[in-house]
């Protein structure tokens, strides 16, 4: 049984360790050296946690997922639109702790003033294609060879959900 919240300090070494785990993979982000503690903390607080929330799942582990909202643009007219990330840890992976996540994220965007969602994903990450979709996202754009990770381009999809 997981169990989902917000995220607070303590969490952030947890947060910083499961997105650094993704980045060898090559499949969820386009950084290609690990996080630090100090850039993770900075990117937590320097955010209103009331609109663009950070949320982890917790089993009987500790942390093993977390999700957030960032906002697409800085500009104030964007403020409806938020970009989407979920980070599941490799232990977690396959058990629906990603989709527990993500739903939980999309049952705050009444409260956070969302009505429109993105998630940005590589062309071959289909693990993550498949979670959004199965949650009503569908494509509202690319990138073709948007990055070169390890000399090899990479497409980006824009998946889109609306309230």
């Amino acid at each position: 049984m997981i169990e989902i919240r917000d995220a607070g300090e303590a969490d952030l070494e947890a947060i910083r360790a499961i997105y650094n785990e993704s980045i060898p993979k090559r499949i969820a982000t386009a950084d290609l050296e690990p996080q630090s503690l100090d850039a993770r903390r900075a990117w937590f607080l320097n955010r209103d946690r009331a609109t663009r929330p950070v949320l982890v799942a917790v089993d009987a582990q500790g942390v093993c997922a977390w999700g957030a909202f960032t906002n697409f643009k800085d500009r104030a007219a964007y403020a409806p639109t938020a970009e989407i990330s979920v980070y599941v840890a490799d232990r977690a992976a396959g058990q629906g702790v990603g989709r527990a996540m993500l739903d939980a994220l999309l049952a705050r965007t009444p409260s956070c003033g969302i009505d429109r969602v993105l998630a940005i994903c590589f062309a071959h990450n289909e693990p993550s294609l498949r979670l959004f979709r199965s949650r009503g996202f569908t494509e509202w754009g690319a990138f073709p060879d948007a990055c070169v990770m390890d000399g090899v381009r990479r497409s980006v999809v824009i998946l889109g959900w609306a309230r």
